[in-house]
């Protein structure tokens, strides 16, 4: 009799303790904090390499020619974006280029441009893609970086 009582007891105990320990589980389960968010995006980045034009040195065109060699970055997390503009790069070429021989060395070479230069950039990638491409959502690369601007006489 008391080998059965004590495996009643036993028994009882594992149950509880399995049921208390699924609760614990579940309860635990439900309340383990926010879900985690999404892993970010890699930023993939598309170029314009090695442009170079011929501008005057300054503003007054009497100094002479200057050649400024010109390449930039444009970062983007969606690969569609990369892929139309690699097709169509010709057209972002030449609406950079001509942006470009708009101004002179000196202004090109200022420091203080390279900012809206960049920006400038990133207006005329994105332009092209939107128009051409159609693209969407609109205005898929997010940032522009000047990667080399040298001048050489």
């Amino acid at each position: 009799m008391k080998k059965i009582i004590i495996g009643a007891v036993a028994a009882l105990l594992l149950l509880g303790g399995g049921g208390g320990g699924a609760w614990a589980y579940l309860h635990m389960r439900h309340h383990a904090g926010p879900p985690k968010p999404p892993p970010p995006k890699p930023i993939l980045f598309a170029e314009l390499d090695n442009l170079v034009v011929s501008v005057p040195v300054d503003s007054s065109g009497q100094s002479g020619q200057a050649y400024v060699q010109f390449a930039i970055e444009f970062a983007s997390t969606n690969p569609a974006a990369v892929t139309s503009f690699n097709a169509l790069q010709p057209i972002i070429k030449a609406d950079t280029i001509n942006l470009l021989m708009a101004q002179n060395a000196k202004q090109l070479m200022d420091p203080s441009t390279h900012a809206a230069l960049a920006k400038n950039c990133l207006g005329i990638a994105n332009q092209v893609l939107n128009k051409s491409a159609e693209f969407t959502p609109a205005n898929p690369f997010t940032a522009a970086y000047i990667t080399n601007i040298v001048e050489q006489d």
